[in-house]
């Protein structure tokens, strides 16, 4: 695997990497911040409008998680297809793996809303910085997950 254009295709894939979790933590910020009234209303009274979105909510992230990860156990590598399509398939597999870490901090952020502590913000940093570094692909992550 010393083609250049491999190389280049693993640093796109890194740099997607490192950009889906700030920019999915992001969104997920601004949909519990925008829902933050809501919810900070349900911990100070008994019973609100609000209550029966949060229990979807909470029921549909394990279901979405189990989701994402049923399609990227599926998405396998095939010698017999060309490179490109390889590199694609591993691409995908890593976007869904990364959207399923990063509901991990999801949970968190629905803490803060409700307790607007600072410890919830300080491990959703060490979150965005730890689950990165730990799951970064490579070229040798790339030839493991092609050869199994």
């Amino acid at each position: 695997m010393n083609n250049p254009d491999f190389h280049l295709a693993i640093r796109r894939i890194r740099r997607l990497h490192w950009l889906h979790y700030p920019v999915q933590t992001l969104v997920m910020a601004a949909v519990v911040m925008g829902l933050g009234s809501r919810l900070s209303g349900l911990a100070g009274s008994a019973v609100t409008p609000a209550w029966p979105g949060v229990l979807l909510l909470s029921a549909m992230v394990p279901l979405v998680g189990l989701l994402l990860y049923s399609v990227s156990r599926r998405l396998r590598p095939n010698l017999r297809r060309l490179a490109e399509d390889n590199l694609r398939i591993y691409k995908s597999r890593i976007f869904l793996r990364n959207s399923l870490l990063g509901l991990l901090i999801l949970p968190l952020l629905v803490s803060y809303v409700l307790t607007h502590g600072w410890l919830e913000i300080v491990c959703c940093g060490i979150l965005l910085l730890v689950l990165p570094m730990l799951t970064a692909p490579s070229a040798t992550a790339y030839q493991r997950w092609l050869l199994s």
